[in-house]
């Protein structure tokens, strides 16, 4: 069941990113003879374009603070589809790891089954999973990727109380072994220095709840969730993307909240993850140590602009996470860079829906061991802008496959590029042209950009089909971050809009100048 529920999961979410890291073999790349002649008089040929990478990605440190890194995270891992009604697995979890996910998180909830603890969506219709299980599939995860792997972060959301919090120690620490981190380990550091993800290789790090003492204010309460109907939602996201491995519908327990006990507190040291009260960026956070700011989406945002270097500042000191508002009740995400501008390490998304925000989190980690540093600007503070021209020049199309709703007849495209920027944001949209009937067009234009250099700057680049008295639409799409992106003539690998590589390749010549 494992093995056909992981095939399943990697066939629905599956993406295609590293194909333009790592370029498959030329042999399986058809070229368009346009574009094979045009190849050939730039004094090249079909296999030395197509060994090149159209991205690189840098060396990765891993001697800075944990502080100084985001970190590719999921939201509500355990669910294959939607928020409300959704069915939920333990093998989410070794997928979701397993394609680069060094965050996840576990809703746990007491429930009148036979397996006493549950992960699921409280008080939705969504199905529950056996907690043991989750934990078991979490270090198969980890295991999987290594020794060396860089940590993985554990977000638990705990709904059971102090009594029932012991038996979670004991499933957590028999799941997960010497690779939970429990306590203060001895890194041979300073008492002020700060841990690194060298320090932690091979480790899981829990984030558990923190409540602080009766001194702070009190919690304020989340305004956002909407009144939801169960049975309405039920009629619209009642399909099913793959079979779960889920337990029947469980009566979830209510639990006081609050109440953390001093054993399950212990295994959150490094990250006390705390929803904080009003006023916490100005607040001086130093005992206890490692407290990880958990906010949700709407609240931060309430701080920027007028808090911005505040927050980028208070990020270079304590992690902080972001999940989303609860009225995303269709696994939507969150523009995740505006929370990675104002310096947030770990932005949660659903990553059972592939629309911008995951591109852009794709782009970002690919090749990656999951963390990624920050902006200098961010960690050192101070940097001055530096200018950038980009000059950009699309050559054209070959063997993009042909929308059903055309029956292998020609159709009217266009190329669009966008440059998704922290203050210059800019678009080129190309002429529209017929294509092939085996999805080869020519376009041949250029156009160029200035800018500041942004660190957070990606482009994606669109094929878009021209339609007439509709809606155009996207067919296929390259993401990547600018500082990622190779020079000079590159076969791009396309992407259809489900992540999966299209077979398509775009000729396109990127130069960066001063």
């Amino acid at each position: 069941m494992h093995d056909q529920l992981h095939d399943q999961l990697n066939e629905r979410f599956r993406v295609d990113f590293k194909h333009n890291l790592y370029p498959p073999n030329a042999d399986s790349v058809r070229l368009s003879p346009e574009i094979e002649g045009f190849i050939q008089s730039l004094e090249s040929t079909k296999e030395e374009l197509l060994s090149l990478p159209a991205i690189s990605t840098p060396e990765w440190d891993d001697s800075h603070p944990l502080t100084y890194y985001f970190v590719s995270s999921s939201h509500n891992t355990y669910l294959l589809s939607r928020q409300l009604v959704g069915r939920a697995s333990a093998e989410s979890y070794t997928h979701a790891l397993s394609r680069g996910a060094h965050c996840v998180e576990i809703d746990v909830w007491p429930s009148d089954s036979p397996e006493g603890l549950v992960v699921t969506h409280g008080y939705t219709l969504t199905k529950g999973v056996s907690f043991k299980k989750v934990c078991e599939a979490i270090g198969a995860g980890v295991d999987a990727l290594g020794p060396d792997a860089w940590p993985v972060l554990v977000s638990l959301e705990c709904h059971v109380g102090p009594e029932g919090q012991a038996n979670m120690v004991n499933i957590l620490k028999e799941a997960w072994g010497e690779k939970l981190v429990v306590g203060k380990l001895d890194f041979g550091l300073e008492e002020d220095a700060r841990v690194s993800p060298r320090d932690l290789k091979g480790r899981i790090v829990l984030m558990v709840e923190y409540y602080a003492p009766d001194n702070f204010a009190e919690i304020e309460a989340e305004q956002e969730v909407e009144e939801l109907d169960p049975e309405k939602d039920r009629e619209i996201t009642t399909e099913t993307i793959v079979e779960g491995e889920d337990l029947p519908e469980v009566l979830v327990g209510q639990v006081e909240r609050g109440k953390i006990s001093d054993e399950l507190a212990a295994l959150g040291y490094y990250a006390r993850s705390w929803k904080p009260s009003k006023g916490w960026l100005q607040q001086e956070l130093v005992d206890p140590k490692h407290i990880l700011i958990n906010i949700s989406e709407s609240l931060i945002l309430s701080l920027v602009p007028n808090e911005l270097d505040p927050l980028v500042e208070h990020g270079r000191l304590h992690l902080r996470r972001i999940f989303p508002k609860g009225t995303r009740i269709r696994s939507s995400n969150m523009d995740l860079l505006k929370f990675w501008r104002n310096g947030s390490h770990v932005v949660s998304l659903n990553w059972q829906t592939l629309d911008t925000p995951m591109l852009i989190n794709e782009a970002m980690f690919v090749g990656s061991p999951g963390w990624v540093l920050k902006p200098k600007a961010q960690r050192l503070l101070g940097e001055d802008p530096q200018k950038l021209k980009l000059c950009v020049q699309v050559a054209g199309l070959s063997s993009l496959r042909i929308p059903e709703s055309h029956e292998n007849k020609s159709y009217q495209a266009y190329v669009k590029v966008e440059l998704l920027h922290e203050q210059q944001e800019q678009k080129w949209k190309s002429k529209t042209a017929e294509t092939t009937a085996e999805g080869d067009v020519m376009w041949n234009e250029s156009f160029e950009w200035q800018f500041e250099r942004d660190e957070l700057a990606f482009i994606r680049l669109r094929i878009r089909e021209n339609r007439s008295f509709e809606k155009d639409s996207d067919l296929a799409v390259f993401c990547a971050r600018v500082d990622n992106i190779q020079q000079g003539w590159r076969l791009v690998h396309l992407l259809d809009m489900d992540g999966k590589a299209s077979g398509a390749t775009l000729l396109i010549n990127f130069e960066f100048t001063d």
